[in-house]
Parts: C-alpha cells; sequence; structure tokens
C-alpha cells in the first residue's frame, strides 16, 4: 500500500511538471497574439469594390460597396471605423461601418440622379487614395 501510494505521488509529480511545461510554452500563443481591433492598417493594402457597376437613378435601386482593411501582410484588421463620404445627390447608408475579422465594412449606396459618381472612403479619418466609382443610369 505505501509503494503505491509513493508511485501515484511520483506520477502526479511527473505530470504536473509537464503540465505546467505545456502550459507554459501554450501561454505564449494566448498572451502573444496582437490584439487586433488597436492593429495598425495598410492604406495601400486596403481596398473596395462595388456591385453592381450600375443601378438605376431612382432612389430604390442599390449599389453595395464593400471596403476591405488589410494590415501590411494581407490580413484583416477588426475593429476599424469606415465611413463613405456621400456624394452629391447620392444617399449612403451603413451596413457595417465597423470592420469586422475579416477587415469587411459594408454600404449600400442609392441615387437620385443619373450620372458618375467617385466617392471617398475614409478609414478612422485616413482617406483611401483609392475612390469608389459609381454609375447611374
Amino acid at each position: 500500500m505505501r509503494k503505491t501510494l509513493i508511485f501515484l505521488l511520483i506520477a502526479l509529480f511527473i505530470l504536473l511538471v509537464f503540465s505546467g511545461y505545456f502550459w507554459l510554452y501554450e501561454a505564449q500563443y494566448f498572451i502573444g497574439r496582437a490584439d487586433v481591433s488597436h492593429a495598425s492598417f495598410s492604406v495601400d493594402n486596403s481596398y473596395m469594390f462595388v456591385t453592381p457597376l450600375r443601378a438605376k437613378a431612382n432612389n430604390q435601386d442599390k449599389i453595395r460597396v464593400t471596403v476591405f482593411v488589410l494590415n501590411n501582410q494581407g490580413l484583416g484588421v477588426m475593429g476599424k471605423t469606415v465611413t463613405v463620404a456621400p456624394g452629391k445627390n447620392l444617399t449612403v447608408e451603413t451596413i457595417q461601418g465597423l470592420t469586422d475579422n475579416s477587415g469587411k465594412a459594408v454600404f449600400d449606396v442609392t441615387g437620385s440622379q443619373t450620372g458618375e459618381y467617385y466617392l471617398e472612403v475614409k478609414v478612422e479619418n485616413t482617406t483611401l487614395p483609392q475612390k469608389v466609382h459609381l454609375s447611374y443610369y
């Protein structure tokens, strides 16, 4: 009985030591991860696209503007506020103004008059060099 107790205590000690090393090793991945809500983004890597390319100028047909805010490695940056400046004769509806974990923000734009428009996109008050091109007929 005494040998069994000593054997169990030694086995428990070894198990605790190995599990301690394991958790110390794993902790570097939990503690060392970057906080994506405060991560910086790349103005040059971020991009946007529109769908459809054209819509009727009736204040009902929508053109969806999707903006992807990316860092220097091309990964999405979460928690950034994105705004699309409304143009003349355009209405911008914010669907998702705060980027998700893939860096995506979504807007719907409607137009009241025919023409081609270029919209400015800002990420936390930093203007992206690309302009959104919309066409209404």
